[in-house]
């Protein structure tokens, strides 16, 4: 009896800290411990909207035509406007650069080159979502050349300025 006892005692403190009975040992009168189950899956988190940013740098220069054969040497291709005119649009790659035939506005936030996108999100939408993600908005403007523009600022003060991106056809 006195060994039943022993083996009860090493049995149930084998269970306590393995979760399971010794091996090769069975304990009379002790039920084997129910086998764990596994930890409930941790759901996946919401999908996070895609605001369907594309980046279009804004670079302002002194001389259009100059700049946009420049460009061009790059391997840009004019998509928009002319060597006559205030400003043009030119895909590079991937990326779509704006020559600007005007010196920055500096109070404005402007810079020599300036971080611009264009989105496919609602701006009001956008707008919301980066709200809520805590990122500092500056506003909405009604830019001259560019229409609505969503205006804001990184953790070092540099102004971004997202416009609403034509639908593709």
């Amino acid at each position: 009896m006195a060994k039943d006892k022993q083996v009860i005692r090493h049995a149930a403190r084998a269970a306590v800290t393995t979760g399971r009975p010794p091996k090769n040992q069975v304990a009379k009168g002790v039920a084997a411990p129910a086998p764990r189950s596994a930890p409930a899956p941790t759901p996946a988190p919401a999908p996070t909207p895609d605001p369907g940013l594309h980046l279009q740098p804004l670079v302002h220069v002194a001389d259009m035509a100059a700049s946009i054969t420049f460009f061009e040497h790059l391997g840009a291709e004019l998509i928009h406007g002319g060597r006559d005119t205030d400003w043009v649009l030119m895909q590079l790659g991937t990326v779509q650069v704006t020559l600007v035939a005007r010196t920055p506005i500096w109070s404005r936030g402007d810079g020599a080159v300036e971080l611009n996108f264009a989105a496919t999100m609602p701006l009001d939408d956008l707008e919301r979502l980066l709200r809520d993600r805590r990122v500092t908005v500056s506003g909405v403007v009604n830019h001259r050349d560019f229409g609505p523009q969503l205006q804001v600022l990184s953790p070092d003060g540099l102004l971004v300025r997202i416009t609403q991106r034509e639908p593709e056809r």
